[in-house]
């Protein structure tokens, strides 16, 4: 099952004035889930119903009165979720920096086999949760790094993020890889690892749910999916720079968006740039 990427960062907001957009995810395409890193305007209005689940984290605290209302409410620093048919329909002042993360209710079905399970929970008080504010610091460095292993990273995260927010799940033995299932996720890997690739297609592949195949992938390869697919790139990029190909030409073959994505990757898990490398050898 395929979920397309969400439209953004415009399609996603309705407010009477639009925030400055900091950083997003609309180039790394993730499958039905879309992060975006924004400035908020001082003071306006908001007014309308959620199509999919809407997590906010609050970098400031804000004021905010719902709408018909006199009294203002003070909004501290933290994490809010709306659910998909939940309204948002208030006055906010002293904005300031948030982030949000909008997903589809198709993605949240494809990581927990039910679309229902997230809890509306923190429009009033929002959560304070240090494992959430991880997931989004980790969401938002893989996205200035240029998201190197593509989706995957993206696509891993968000999987975390929404298990967390559901009912705990109990592991099973359908939840380890088989050998054919293992091989057939690597051969995916391996067919594709030039191109983008997304953590809906490889448990598909495996023919597991997005949340047991992340938990299975690690389990028998050591490594978690994106973590493979970046060490396959590199070890390419290996034979490519041995063979005296341009880094340019490089970095395309391998998956790497740019010449300078490449290298920062490289140097990362081999300890040593491009072009040392290739002196070396």
């Amino acid at each position: 099952m395929l979920i397309a990427p969400l439209p953004g960062p415009y399609g996603l907001y309705n407010v009477s004035v639009m925030p400055r957009f900091l950083l997003d995810s609309s180039r790394v395409g993730w499958q039905g889930a879309y992060f975006t890193d924004i400035l908020g305007a001082d003071e306006g209005v908001v007014d309308h119903g959620h199509e999919r689940y809407c997590l906010q984290r609050g970098l400031h605290r804000e004021g905010r009165r719902p709408l018909g209302r006199r009294t203002w409410q003070d909004v501290r620093v933290g994490i809010s979720v709306w659910r998909s048919g939940d309204e948002q329909r208030f006055q906010w002042r002293n904005g300031g920096r948030s982030q949000f993360l909008f997903v589809a209710p198709g993605r949240v079905a494809a990581v927990l086999g039910d679309d229902r399970l997230l809890a509306r929970a923190g429009q009033d008080a929002p959560l304070q949760s240090p494992l959430l504010d991880l997931i989004f610091d980790a969401l938002q460095a893989d996205l200035a790094q240029g998201s190197p292993a593509g989706p995957l990273v993206g696509d891993s995260l968000i999987a975390a993020l929404v298990a967390s927010l559901a009912a705990p799940a109990t592991p099973a033995a359908t939840d380890r890889l088989s050998a054919q299932a293992r091989n057939r996720a690597i051969d995916f890997i391996e067919a594709r690892f030039a191109s983008p690739i997304s953590l809906q297609e490889l448990a598909e592949a495996a023919g597991l749910g997005v949340r047991q195949f992340t938990r299975a992938f690690r389990e028998a390869t050591g490594r978690s999916a994106h973590q493979y697919l970046l060490h396959r790139r590199v070890e390419q990029a290996k034979v490519l720079i041995r063979q005296g190909l341009p880094l340019a030409d490089v970095a395309v073959q391998c998956g790497f968006c740019d010449q300078s994505q490449l290298t920062r990757t490289f140097a990362r898990h081999v300890g040593t740039s491009p072009g040392r490398f290739r002196a070396s050898t």
